[in-house]
């Protein structure tokens, strides 16, 4: 009867620190997603920054070559403002902060336009006065001021959902020792209805007092390192990899711990010749071989589960850490060489290649363009339609200042719904019968971005998709940009 009670008593702790597991995850999505809202905020000013660029250059020189960047920034900053809109309203900024933001950009895209309307009607003298009037700076002054307040915002509101995510954390550690104490008490219990001779009880108190005090250090040792890791985080990658993974790492050491002790149980009984048919036998045998199991078992899922999410969320942070090197690369080879890898998936699925000729050669980063390629690729394997012979096209050409790289297949097809959705990070679109964590699309949107391009798709549900990528064909002069 005892040992009932403990196992459904730990059963109900497996599941609570199960419930705080989601939401420690549901805490790390937030916050990614506040930081992801920074980015693009940062990204709308850079844009507006870049389209009053090409507006002076043009104005200066009158050469038409400097509308590119206005041009293509205008359209950015119209499209991302009302974009940002929605989401600026979900982490608590005001409307009229947000409508006064649109209108500041608006008006600032009016005031260039109407600039580089007089250059082209070949006033000059007319579109330089506006400038010097003062209006454009006096507007982008307004729009920096707008955008850092909202970034504050922002800023707080990554803080709370970090805090939360700590907190999360330490009471997830919390859940798990109480259930390696209450693993411990029945394991206890087992042992005592089966010892009935003093000598061996003894003993085996003594292996289970040894066991509590190497546990016991082990959480000492594992809570100063964590406090020191606390005293140092400087990003949210920091507080990623030390304040959600030590804690993991301190769970497996119990489960361990406590699955080696079970063992020792279970060798015990069976020397004891302990049989379930007994009734005093039976609660031992169902506790060491059943209960102690399942519930060492519900612990390491909860666990690859939190695992799998650290790891998903370190990949997008290491990818943009990564120092690129740009290098003379052959796009041809390059695809000859990923499909080469993957060519006896190729083989096996019955799969029809078919790789273009004359693929542009660019000055880009190897290893970055390798996993845009190869991610490409396999998913296109993944997700074929077996009921029909597959298809798989590579197509490529510069344009300008880009190389363009098209991926098509005839697979299943992407809803219109989730065409956007896939590239970002978790979200997977269609039947989840094939594996993956929803990183694969989001890696390569980020790569090809600090490449100098992006990465768009092009999809009918049921017929094929088809993904084309874009990125600098020089490297150099992107980050060269980037710097100035």
């Amino acid at each position: 009867m005892i040992l009932a009670i403990g196992a459904i008593i730990l059963f109900g702790v497996v599941l609570t620190a199960f419930y705080v597991s989601q939401r420690a995850a549901v805490e790390a999505d937030e916050a990614v997603a506040a930081n992801r809202l920074n980015l693009r905020l940062l990204r709308l000013l850079n844009a507006a920054q870049g389209a009053e660029t090409g507006q002076r250059g043009y104005l200066l020189t009158g050469e038409e070559r400097y509308l590119e960047p206005y041009t293509a920034s205008s359209a950015t900053v119209s499209s991302e403002a009302a974009a940002l809109a929605p989401l600026l309203l979900q982490i608590g900024v005001p409307q009229a902060t947000v409508d006064d933001l649109r209108n500041v950009m608006a008006r600032k895209l009016q005031e260039m336009q109407r600039t580089i309307e007089l250059r082209k009607s070949g006033d000059a003298a007319a579109a330089t006065a506006m400038v010097k009037t003062g209006e454009g700076l006096a507007l982008m002054d307004e729009v920096r001021e707008l955008i850092e307040d909202i970034q504050q915002r922002g800023i707080q509101n990554t803080a709370g959902h970090v805090a939360a995510l700590r907190s999360t954390t330490g009471l997830l550690s919390a859940v798990i020792v109480v259930g390696a104490v209450l693993l411990v008490i029945l394991a206890a219990g087992a042992v005592k209805l089966v010892y009935d001779h003093a000598g061996e009880l003894e003993a085996a108190q003594r292996q289970l007092s040894r066991t509590n005090e190497t546990l016991e250090e082990m959480v000492e040792q594992r809570t100063r390192s964590l406090r020191r890791a606390n005293g140092e985080l400087q990003t949210y990658a920091y507080i990623v990899s030390h304040d959600l993974r030590a804690p993991l790492v301190n769970i497996m050491g119990f489960t361990e711990e406590l699955d080696r002790a079970a063992n020792i149980f279970r060798a015990y009984l069976t020397r004891m010749r302990a049989d379930p048919s007994k009734p005093d036998d039976r609660p031992v045998v169902e506790a060491v071989e059943a209960d102690i199991p399942e519930a060492l078992g519900f612990i390491r899922a909860s666990m690859r589960r939190m695992d799998n999410l650290i790891n998903q969320v370190l990949i997008m942070a290491r990818a943009g850490n990564r120092e690129l090197v740009a290098e003379k690369v052959g796009l041809l080879d390059l695809v000859e060489e990923c499909c080469s890898t993957l060519r006896h998936r190729i083989d096996e699925a019955g799969i029809d290649l078919d790789v273009a000729r004359g693929l542009p050669e660019v000055n880009s980063d190897r290893a970055a363009l390798h996993q845009i390629v190869a991610n490409l690729i396999d998913n296109a394997i993944k997700y074929m339609d077996p009921a029909r012979e597959g298809r798989i096209s590579v197509r490529g050409w510069r344009t300008g200042t880009h190389a363009i790289l098209e991926v098509g297949d005839n697979g299943r097809g992407i809803a219109t719904g989730d065409q956007e959705r896939i590239f970002e990070l978790f979200r997977r679109s269609g039947r989840q019968d094939q594996p993956g964590d929803g990183v694969g699309l989001a890696h390569v949107r980020a790569l090809t971005r600090r490449l100098g391009g992006d990465v768009t798709v092009r999809s009918i549900l049921g017929e094929g998709t088809t993904f084309q990528v874009a990125i600098a064909v020089d490297l150099t002069r992107v980050k060269k940009e980037e710097m100035a």
